[in-house]
Formats: C-alpha cells, structure tokens, sequence
C-alpha cells in the first residue's frame, strides 16, 4: 500500500501538480506582468494628469493675464476716450462762451456807436435850428484863432521858395474879407508862398477846416460833435 501510495504521489506530482504548479507560475507571471502594465500605465496616467492640470493651470493663468490686460486697456482707453470728451466739451463750451462774449461785445459797440450817432444827430439837428450868420462868423473867428496858434516847423517839407498846396474847405461860402483874413494867416503860419484852393462842404455845419499835405486843421463843427460822440462812447464804455 505505501509503495501503491507513493507510485500514486508520483504520478500526481509528475503529471497533475507539476503542470498545474507551473501552469500556476505562469498565470502569476501574467498577472503580475498585468499588475505591473497597469500600475505602469496608471503611473503615465497620473504624469499625463499632472502635466494636463499644470498646463491648465498655466492658461487659466494667460486667461487671467489676458483678461487683466484687456481690463486695464479697456479703463485706459474708457479714461483717454472720457478725458477726450471732457476736454472737447469744455473747449465748446469756452468757444460759446468767446462767441457769446464777442457778439455781446459788438452788440454794445453798434449800441454805442448808434447812441453817439443819435446824439450828434440830435446835436447837429439843434445846432442848424439856432445857427445864424452871427453863430457862423463866430466859428469862423475861433477857427482863425486856432489857425494862428498851430505849429508847422517839420510837417512841410517843400523848400522855401516853392509854393504849398493848401485846400480850404469852409461850410458856407465865404465873403471876400473873411477869405483875405484866412490866407493871411495862413501865409504867417506856413511862412511860404500857398496855392489855395477852396471849396464848400455844408456837412461842416459851421466853420471851417484846412488841410495841407498830410496835415488837416479842423475849426469845424461837424468835427466838433464828432469828437463829441467819440468822447462820449468812451465814456459809456
């Protein structure tokens, strides 16, 4: 029986457990080799993970910068387009302001122009309802004396024998003595032959003016009432 028993024990080590032993073996092998692959593989995935998360992170990080960039061009463009407008609005502003300025300041300009010519109107107007040939000859005295009194050294430049041109103009015609007594004494105030001329401009009013070259001597009462109205848009200006 023992011997029975261990030709059997033979046997079945010979051909059932050394097989199934070494058919085990290899199925371990296999298994491990497959443990080892998909620990392996497991390895690459965490790595490719890893690599996949950094790589997020870094453009969830260029999103961020971008976005943050795009933010400060977006403010910086916003402020420049809002300091722009800003300026743009006070500039018209100040053009609206000059512009208002400017008419206001020609509006008052032809007011007093128009006040000065309605004065001297109203003056010259009152001055014709009372002028007499009394009034006349007055202007005409007061002229003379004004005519005596006038300087001309350096404001002729004819030499001494040449004759000066000289034009009377006079507001009412002239009677032959009061005529002598104006040529008269512009001989002694020019000091040089003349060549007169006259005419009547009635615009004078009264009295009379005299122009030599460049030089105009004015006794009459149309240049009175004008210094009048100068004078007086100054004033109320």
């Amino acid at each position: 029986e023992i011997a029975n028993f261990l030709v059997l024990a033979y046997i079945l080590t010979r051909f059932l457990f050394n097989p199934l032993k070494k058919m085990l073996d290899e199925r371990a092998q296999r298994v491990t080799k497959v443990v080892d692959e998909a620990e392996q593989a497991k390895r690459e995935a965490d790595a490719l993970k890893a690599e996949y998360e950094e790589k997020r992170r870094n453009i969830d990080a260029e999103i961020a910068a971008l976005k943050n960039e795009a933010r400060i061009v977006i403010d910086s463009t916003r402020q420049q387009m809002l300091q722009e407008a800003y300026e743009e609005i006070e500039t018209m502003q100040k053009h609206a302001q000059d512009e208002l300025e400017q008419q206001r300041a020609d509006a008052l300009r032809l007011h007093r122009s128009k006040i000065g010519e309605l004065v001297a109107a109203l003056t010259q107007r009152m001055v014709q309802d009372i002028l007499t040939p009394q009034l006349q000859q007055a202007y005409l005295d007061a002229f003379l004396d004004q005519l005596s009194a006038v300087q001309l050294e350096g404001r002729i430049s004819t030499s001494g024998e040449e004759a000066v041109s000289v034009e009377l103009i006079t507001a009412t015609p002239l009677p032959p003595e009061a005529k002598t007594r104006i040529t008269a004494t512009l001989e002694t105030v020019v000091a040089q032959p003349l060549d007169l001329a006259s005419r009547v401009d009635p615009d004078l009013i009264a009295g009379a003016m005299v122009r030599l070259g460049d030089t105009l001597i004015d006794g009459s009462l149309q240049g009175q009432l004008q210094q009048l109205r100068t004078r007086y848009e100054a004033e109320i200006g």
